[in-house]
C-alpha cells in the first residue's frame, strides 16, 4: 500500500496486451520486469512466508521511495521518487539466491534507471558484471550496492567494483554493525541495524530488518 504511489510506470508500454510496445525486448514491463521467470509480474510467489526473503526487495525500496504525507506505513528517506521493480530470483526458489541478478541489472539501465541499488552480492568477480557495471557508469547511472554482511573485509562484489559506491552499516551507537562488511572497499556507512520499512507478504505488512542492503 505505500508503495503504490511511487511504481514507476513505463510510458511506453501497455500493461497486459501481451506486445512489446516500446521494443526495449520485455513484454508487459508496465512497472518492471522479472527477469528470472520471465514476465512482467514482480510480486512474490503466493503464500510466502511473512518477513522471509522474498520480502527483502520489498523493504528495500520502502525505505528509498515509501509514499510521503499519505498516512499510511512509513515516510521514505526520498521524496517524490520513482522505483522500478526488478525480479531476479525464480519462483521456483526460496528467494535467497538471485539466479538472474546482472540481468536485473540490464533491464534497470534498459529502463533508463538514474540510480541502481544492488542489495545482493558474493565474493567472486564477474567480468561479465564488471563490463556492464560499466556500460551503466558511462551513461552517467549511480551504482549503489550492499557491501556484505560477513563481517570481514574481504571484498565482496558488484560493492567492490570501482564503479560502484560501496555502503557498509552502522548500528543505533553510530558504530560499525557487527555484521558489516568493513575495509578499504567501502565508500560510506550509512544505518542499517533493525531498519523499519515494508514488507512483501501482505498489502500492509511493515517490519525491522537488517543488513548493509537496509544501509
Amino acid at each position: 500500500e505505500d508503495l503504490l504511489g511511487t511504481l514507476w510506470n513505463n510510458p511506453g508500454e501497455t500493461a497486459g496486451d501481451l506486445i512489446d510496445n516500446d521494443l526495449n525486448g520485455y513484454i508487459d514491463d508496465k512497472h518492471g520486469y522479472d527477469v528470472a521467470d520471465f514476465d512482467a509480474n514482480t510480486n512474490p510467489p503466493a503464500n510466502t512466508p511473512p518477513g522471509g526473503a522474498w520480502s527483502h526487495g520489498t523493504h528495500c525500496a520502502g525505505i528509498v521511495t515509501a509514499d510521503t504525507d499519505n498516512g499510511k506505513g512509513i515516510a521514505s528517506i526520498g521524496f517524490d521518487l520513482r522505483f522500478i521493480a526488478v525480479k531476479a530470483s525464480l519462483n521456483a526458489t526460496g528467494g535467497n539466491t538471485l539466479e538472474r541478478a546482472y540481468e536485473g541489472v540490464d533491464y534497470a539501465i534498459s529502463a533508463g534507471a538514474k540510480v541502481i541499488s544492488m542489495s545482493w552480492g558474493s565474493k567472486g568477480q564477474s567480468a561479465t558484471g564488471n563490463a556492464l557495471l560499466s556500460l551503466a557508469q558511462n551513461q552517467g547511472i549511480v551504482l549503489i550496492a550492499a557491501a556484505g554482511n560477513n563481517g570481514d573485509d574481504i571484498p565482496f562484489y558488484p560493492a567492490a567494483f570501482p564503479q560502484t559506491i560501496a555502503v557498509g552499516s552502522t548500528n543505533s551507537t553510530d558504530q560499525k554493525s557487527g555484521f558489516s562488511n568493513y575495509g578499504s572497499y567501502i565508500d560510506v556507512m550509512a544505518p542499517g541495524s533493525a531498519i523499519y520499512s515494508t514488507l512483501g507478504d501482505t498489502t500492509n505488512s511493515y517490519g525491522n530488518q537488517s543488513g548493509t542492503s537496509m544501509a
